[in-house]
């Protein structure tokens, strides 16, 4: 395609919401799958008033995940935070999808669930579901939490270089 010429389809803008607290490398496996699929993806830190005791604001979680996305994928990715419902969110801006990372041993109720219930408020918003590799698909921000506050860890491999940074400055003081 030549500079001048008008792309054969219009760019296929996904929205991937989550409560990211903190970013793991599961996360960034999502986006990177999503990215097969879709032009675009929109990450959307949202604020889930069912969990109590978030780790870092939401502004926090944004910054973390934009200084993860590898530079290659910085110009399809955008970053974001929203206190509202995803599904109406995603079709204001656009979207022609949802994403959400699913677990097959805890998460395939609670995902179908939410899929169904975005198909109300969005009925042409359809939700992808993907599963990420083996070596990550046990992982969980819950896990990453809960050895950072209960043992001072950070599993290797387990969270990107910018929030391994942030959980080291949150539990040295």
């Amino acid at each position: 395609m030549h500079g001048s010429e008008v792309p054969d389809h219009m760019p296929r803008l996904a929205v991937y919401a989550g409560v990211f607290d903190p970013p793991t490398m599961a996360h960034l496996e999502i986006i990177e799958n999503a990215l097969r699929i879709f032009d675009e993806i929109v990450v959307v830190v949202g604020f889930n008033p069912n969990k109590a005791g978030a780790l870092f604001s939401p502004e926090e979680r944004v910054g973390m995940l934009d200084a993860s996305i590898p530079a290659e994928l910085r110009s399809r990715v955008r970053v974001t935070a929203y206190h509202g419902l995803t599904a109406p969110y995603a079709v204001s801006l656009g979207a022609c999808a949802l994403v959400r990372g699913m677990r097959p041993y805890a998460d395939a109720d609670a995902e179908i669930a939410l899929a169904l219930m975005n198909e109300r408020l969005a009925p042409n918003l359809p939700t992808v579901l993907l599963v990420t590799s083996a070596k990550n698909v046990y992982l969980s921000s819950t896990f990453v939490r809960d050895t950072a506050t209960l043992g001072g860890m950070i599993v290797p491999g387990s969270v990107p270089p910018p929030v391994e940074e942030a959980l080291r400055e949150r539990f040295a003081k």
